[in-house]
């Protein structure tokens, strides 16, 4: 009589497992299956693999679809990017310099490939006083304070035999960039800085066409002068490097895109970072730069912009080196 009460019980533990299991993949069955593979060890890419993935329990599937529907519920609401104001919690609007921000995101997952916001007419719609003014983009500008330091002196009397600059801070960290861009206004730059949250391997191109006098641009427009890359997220991992900010492909529109005399500065106080930036630079972009510095195993030991970031003064501080050089453009017209 115990047995086969046992029994009874063991059925219907099952049968209530396996309709778990069921309404899972039901869910799932519309929605793609690479975010499983954490979960299960299997490259999940349809139905079938789902179904057939013995490691999967009832609690990983209702978990997984649950995790990933909250990670991509704001980036979605509206058809609206991570970067739409209106996807940034409220909670993380408007701290304070203190407050600290999350360090590192992953720019491959799904949510940071979807293309920002850009106002219709950008850069002609009020961002800035003169559009037509060469521009310094910050790749991974964080904070902001670097570029609004540099904005701030070059306001000053000191600067006049400058050239005059437009200044653009890219960030993937959707609170970061909307933190750097309430600043513009507290620090008197509004009309010569900007702030953008983006993906620079989504947005890049669209960003700098927007900027550039070409041919099917009939806005006025300027050029990029200068393109600065500064103590990037090191992704120490063999497996994370692949999310490493420069990219072939990233050199390539910036060959396409920086005219001759432009320039690319590349700084780290991590070697292994720093050397992996050049060698892309060098390998993916050798037909369009030069490396001001020939001896790969050489680097600049001075800053050449005379302006540091806070991560520069405190690896200073420390004592440490800082690992930098400069690729200028060279006359070689691009073609895709």
């Amino acid at each position: 009589m115990a047995l086969a009460f046992l029994g009874m019980v063991l059925l219907a533990v099952v049968g209530a497992n396996a309709m778990r299991v069921n309404r899972s993949i039901q869910l799932l069955r519309d929605k793609p299956y690479a975010f499983l593979r954490p979960l299960t060890g299997h490259k999940c890419t349809t139905l079938r693999d789902v179904e057939f993935s013995s490691s999967l329990s009832p609690k990983s599937l209702t978990y997984a679809y649950s995790s990933e529907s909250s990670e991509n519920s704001l980036s979605t609401q509206k058809g609206l990017s991570p970067w739409a104001y209106e996807n940034i919690p409220n909670d993380k609007k408007g701290r304070n310099n203190k407050s600290r921000f999350r360090q590192h995101v992953n720019p491959l997952s799904r949510k940071f490939q979807i293309p920002t916001e850009l106002p219709e007419n950008w850069p002609n719609d009020g961002t800035y006083k003169d559009p037509t003014l060469p521009i310094h983009i910050d790749i991974g500008c964080g904070k902001g304070g670097f570029l609004i330091d540099l904005a701030s002196e070059m306001k000053s009397e000191n600067s006049k035999n400058l050239e005059k600059r437009n200044y653009l801070g890219l960030e993937i960290r959707p609170q970061v960039a909307q933190y750097a861009k309430e600043r513009i206004s507290t620090w008197d730059l509004s009309g010569t800085l900007d702030f953008i949250g983006c993906n620079v391997n989504v947005d890049l191109e669209r960003i700098l066409r927007r900027y550039s006098c070409h041919e099917d641009n009939h806005d006025e427009c300027g050029e990029v002068a200068l393109v600065s890359v500064q103590f990037p997220d090191p992704h120490f991992k063999k497996q994370h490097q692949k999310r490493r900010v420069i990219t072939p492909a990233l050199v390539h529109i910036l060959a396409k895109y920086l005219k001759e005399g432009r320039e690319i500065f590349i700084q780290s106080d991590i070697k292994d970072v720093f050397d992996n930036m050049r060698k892309t630079i060098r390998e993916e972009g050798g037909d369009f730069f030069i490396d001001m510095v020939e001896d790969e195993n050489i680097f600049m030991t001075e800053n050449p912009i005379g302006i540091p970031t806070e991560r520069e003064v405190s690896v200073i501080d420390q004592g440490l080196p800082v690992y930098r050089t400069i690729f200028r453009r060279n006359d070689k017209k691009f073609s895709a």
